[in-house]
């Protein structure tokens, strides 16, 4: 599926749960599943929600950080899970690799601190999480740093979102000041 249809989909199921009861939870398990299955940024979750309920943006931020902690967890658990003596045993070599070492030593050393920075930025967490399931993780750990990083990170979007639903109103650009197409800036 497209992505501007995945989040034309994201955006109709917000729209209906936020005209009945549910809508935070919808929240959390769009958070979730976008985690889960890295189909679409969590963002396209918080921003429409919190334009939506610009008085909940704390809980739409709050929802979909959970969401979000709890679907990183669970692939870090099935990243874990999934068999790696399999891999090492089909793959000997990797396990002696020096640049596969030097990753897992990296992983091991940083670890959860690493997480809480991957999961604050924009950089993609999926391949941080594979690393982290291969060595042992903490699962606490890892859901404590995910929760922790994405608050900072959803909770700056859903203010914004609601504090500033213009710039949302013209797509991206307008976020940063740029004209929107056929039309001139206003400053009134």
């Amino acid at each position: 599926m497209a992505l501007p249809k995945l989040e034309g989909l994201l955006q109709r199921l917000l729209r209906r749960a936020a005209e009945g009861h549910g809508f935070l939870l919808t929240c959390a398990g769009l958070a979730l599943a976008g985690t889960v299955s890295a189909a679409y940024p969590v963002t396209a979750v918080v921003v429409p929600a919190a334009l939506l309920a610009p008085r909940r943006w704390r809980q739409v931020a709050l929802f979909s950080t959970l969401g979000s902690a709890l679907g990183a967890t669970l692939l870090v658990a099935a990243f874990h899970h999934m068999g790696w003596a399999q891999i090492y045993d089909r793959f000997p070599e990797l396990a002696s690799h020096a640049a596969w070492n030097r990753i897992m030593a990296w992983v091991s050393h940083y670890g959860t601190a690493a997480l809480f920075l991957i999961a604050v930025s924009p950089l993609p967490q999926t391949p941080a999480l594979i690393f982290f399931g291969i060595a042992q993780p903490d699962f606490l750990s890892v859901f404590v740093a995910m929760l922790a990083g994405k608050m900072v990170k959803y909770g700056l979007f859903a203010w914004v979102a609601a504090r500033f639903p213009e710039r949302f109103s013209n797509g991206i650009g307008s976020l940063f000041g740029r004209r929107p197409r056929g039309g001139t800036r206003s400053d009134a």
